[in-house]
C-alpha cells in the first residue's frame, strides 16, 4: 500500500512548480490616479546596497529611518529570519508615483507616469549599485520588481508574461543587477480600471435585462388587451339579435 501511495505522490510532487525565494522583492500595487501601495522585502545586506542604509541609526538597523519621509507613508517595518540570515519587510503607501523617487530611499531612481487621453505610460529605472556584491549575498539569487496594474496592460518590456490579475514581474539575478546596465521598467496600460470596466459591463447587462423584461411585459399586456377586446366584441355580437326584413 505504501509503495502504491509513494508511486502516485512522487510524480505529483515533481509536477509542482518550484517556489522562488527572492533575495530582494519589490511589489507595487498601482492605481490609475498614480497612487498605490509598495512592499519592499529583502535581506539586510541587499537592502543596505540598494537603499544606502549605512550610517543611519534607529530601529531595524536604520531601515525605519531610511523609509520614513515625505512622499511615502510608512505602515510597518518587520524582520524575519531565513536560513540564519535577517530579512526586512517594509510596507507603505504613496500618493503620487511621479514624486516617489524624490524620497531618500528611492532617490537614485527615475520614476515617471505619463498620462494621455486613454492610456498611462509607466517608466522606472533601477540603477546598478556601486561597489561589489555584499558578502553573504548569493550572486545567483533573484531580484524582482513586481507590479499590480489596475487595468488592461497594452505593452511591457518584461522578459516574463502577464500573470493573472494584470501582474507583471521584472526579474534578474543579483550578479546581473550589479554588473549589467540599469534595470528599465516600461509599461503602458489603460486609464479605465478593471473595476470601472466591470461596473460599466454589469450596468449595461442589467440595463439590457431590465429593458428586455419591460418589453416582454409590455407585449404581454398589449396582447392581453387585444384578446380581451376581441372577446368582448364576440360576446356583443352573440347577444345582438338578427332582424330579417320582409319583402
Amino acid at each position: 500500500m505504501a509503495t502504491i501511495l509513494l508511486t502516485l505522490l512522487v510524480p505529483w510532487a515533481l509536477a509542482l512548480p518550484a517556489c522562488t525565494s527572492y533575495e530582494y522583492e519589490e511589489e507595487v500595487s498601482l492605481e490609475v490616479d498614480g497612487s498605490g501601495r509598495l512592499r519592499v522585502s529583502g535581506s539586510s545586506e541587499i537592502l543596505q546596497a540598494l537603499h544606502v542604509i549605512d550610517g543611519l541609526s534607529g530601529p531595524n538597523g536604520g531601515m525605519t529611518s531610511r523609509f520614513e519621509g515625505p512622499g511615502f507613508e510608512l505602515d510597518s517595518v518587520r524582520e524575519t529570519e531565513r536560513e540564519g540570515r535577517k530579512f526586512v519587510h517594509v510596507q507603505g503607501r504613496f500618493e503620487d508615483w511621479n514624486e516617489l523617487c524624490a524620497h531618500p530611499a528611492f532617490a537614485d531612481r527615475e520614476c515617471r507616469l505619463d498620462v494621455t487621453d486613454d492610456e498611462l505610460d509607466l517608466y522606472l529605472t533601477l540603477p546598478a549599485p556601486e561597489g561589489d556584491i555584499p558578502e553573504g549575498v548569493p550572486p545567483e539569487a533573484t531580484l524582482a520588481l513586481r507590479f499590480h496594474f489596475p487595468s488592461t496592460v497594452l505593452y511591457h518590456n518584461s522578459r516574463g508574461d502577464i500573470e493573472r490579475g494584470n501582474i507583471i514581474a521584472w526579474e534578474r539575478t543579483v550578479a546581473e543587477h550589479f554588473d549589467a546596465p540599469n534595470l528599465v521598467v516600461e509599461a503602458r496600460f489603460e486609464r479605465r480600471s478593471v473595476l470601472a470596466t466591470t461596473v460599466v459591463i454589469l450596468g449595461t447587462a442589467v440595463a439590457v435585462v431590465l429593458f428586455s423584461v419591460a418589453l416582454a411585459l409590455f407585449l404581454m399586456v398589449r396582447k392581453g388587451r387585444i384578446q380581451l377586446a376581441l372577446e368582448a366584441d364576440g360576446a356583443l355580437s352573440a347577444r345582438t339579435p338578427i332582424v330579417h326584413r320582409r319583402r
